[in-house]
This record gives structure tokens, sequence and C-alpha cells, in this order.
């Protein structure tokens, strides 16, 4: 092996170190996506579109959100990045009308 592939692996902690930092300060500013509201303003749609995403199969029980107590829906965050990643693909349209 080389010299310099082992001077970068040195690097690996420090740079764990700085990406851990960025996520706690991600979850710090940025705003919980569990509730309907808090997704439709993350995804600039209403809570009827995400009620329609629901209907339509966009948004899935157990992968996109739960129900707590057998009512209220709990959205999972990552998800929800997921999701508005596909969205913005088109992805998730193609998956509901093919």
């Amino acid at each position: 092996m080389e010299l310099g592939v082992l001077q970068n692996l040195e690097l690996l902690p420090v740079i764990l170190e700085k990406v851990a930092i960025m996520e706690d300060r991600m979850k710090k500013y940025a705003p919980p996506l569990t509730s309907k509201k808090e997704v439709a303003k993350f995804l600039n749609k209403s809570p009827s579109t995400i009620n329609r995403y629901i209907q339509i199969g966009l948004l899935v029980e157990g992968k996109h959100f739960y129900r707590k107590n057998g009512k209220i829906l709990v959205f999972i965050e990552d998800a929800i990045f997921e999701f508005r990643n596909e969205l913005h693909k088109g992805i998730a349209y193609e998956e509901t009308t093919a």
C-alpha cells in the first residue's frame, strides 16, 4: 500500500466527527417532520394534498408514516426526505400511474 492511502485513512475520524456535528446542527434548526402539517409545509403542499397522497398510495403506511393509538398519523422523517427527492424526480408519480 502506498503511504498516501494510509495518511488519508487517518482523516476518517476527523471527517466522521464533522459529519456528526453537522447532523446535530441540522436536527436543531430543521423543524420536525412528524405531523401532517409539518410534512405539508416541508413538501410545499397542502394538508389535503397529503391526504390525497395517502389515499392514492404515494405515502404508504408503515413506510412513510404510522398510526399512533390507531388514529394519529406520525410521519417518518427519513422516509419523507426520500419521498421529497422522489417527487422532484417524478418517481413517486410513476409508481402509482404504472
